[in-house]
């Protein structure tokens, strides 16, 4: 097994990761105006207006056939009306993830589909577990949604330093946060939660990141940390559903924190495939 290392550098981590999209910035900020019923339309559209691939990705899905858009829009605000407040966070959700996370990760031998894929799936498995729970779904889904940015972060570091670096080649026995460990002296989970706090996200959204290799140690924000845990776990599923197999010791965890029990899993899993089914028909329009 190869001993090559390339120890990474958090401050210039953080330094290569300016060069990373804004939109889960201004999806975060944008989120949480949605909520908020005194915003106007035309205030939610100059903040999309900001980014003019994402503006340009909300005509292109909000034009498609998924809406029966007979009459071609060109400008966000009749977008916007078009689809309606409540569509409007989905939709979003879809063009961030796209803009932010379609992208191959060479660094951990993924491509862009499968990072993509496992973004959405954890996002939308926490949006889930949060409503099944009467909770703030937001947050739930913006941490579900970056829980593995620090994959990005790190993969574009490799590519600024020029390193030639596949850790699925390395991995062996080892767990992924191992080889990690042995090769960059840092985790993804580390590098994800410590860029997230340097881009000021809230710690509702980083603590559970940063608690999710050991989310059963976790002091604060233990309820979003279990929500994360679990849907880590659904997320997994989605190829070889088994209702009777066992659970790990962290998922259990999870299920009690958040006062679920065994028999919630099947009728959770259904929801969260069936969201997820139509948010990748979604997403099939921008790739």
């Amino acid at each position: 097994m190869s001993s090559e290392t390339h120890t990474i550098s958090i401050p210039l981590l953080l330094e290569h990761s300016m060069a990373l999209p804004a939109s889960p910035k201004i999806f975060a900020r944008l989120s949480k105006l949605i909520e908020d019923e005194d915003i106007g339309l035309d205030y939610i559209a100059s903040i999309v207006k900001m980014d003019p691939g994402l503006a340009s990705h909300i005509l292109r899905v909000t034009n498609s056939a998924y809406y029966g858009s007979a009459v071609r829009l060109s400008d966000i605000e009749s977008a916007i009306a078009r689809i309606g407040f409540n569509e409007v966070h989905k939709v979003l959700s879809v063009v961030i993830a796209h803009d932010s996370f379609y992208q191959a990760l060479p660094t951990y031998g993924v491509t862009a589909t499968e990072y993509a894929d496992e973004c959405i799936a954890v996002a939308v498995a926490s949006e889930v577990v949060a409503q099944r729970q009467g909770r703030d779904m937001n947050a739930s889904y913006i941490a579900g949604l970056l829980h593995a940015i620090g994959k990005l972060a790190i993969n574009l570091y490799m590519e600024k330093m020029e390193g030639n670096i596949d850790l699925s080649r390395l991995q062996g026995e080892r767990t992924l946060y191992e080889t990690e460990e042995a090769v960059f002296g840092i985790t993804s989970w580390r590098a994800g939660y410590e860029l997230l706090q340097h881009w000021q996200f809230d710690p509702e959204i980083w603590q559970p990141i940063r608690q999710q290799r050991s989310p059963q140690d976790a002091s604060t924000f233990v309820e979003h940390t279990a929500t994360l845990t679990l849907s880590l776990w659904l997320a997994q599923q989605l190829e070889n559903w088994d209702a009777n197999q066992d659970l790990p010791p962290e998922t259990e965890w999870a299920l009690s924190t958040l006062r679920f029990d065994a028999l919630d899993l099947a009728p959770l899993f259904d929801d969260f495939r069936a969201e997820f089914n139509d948010r990748q028909n979604m997403f099939s329009m921008l790739v």
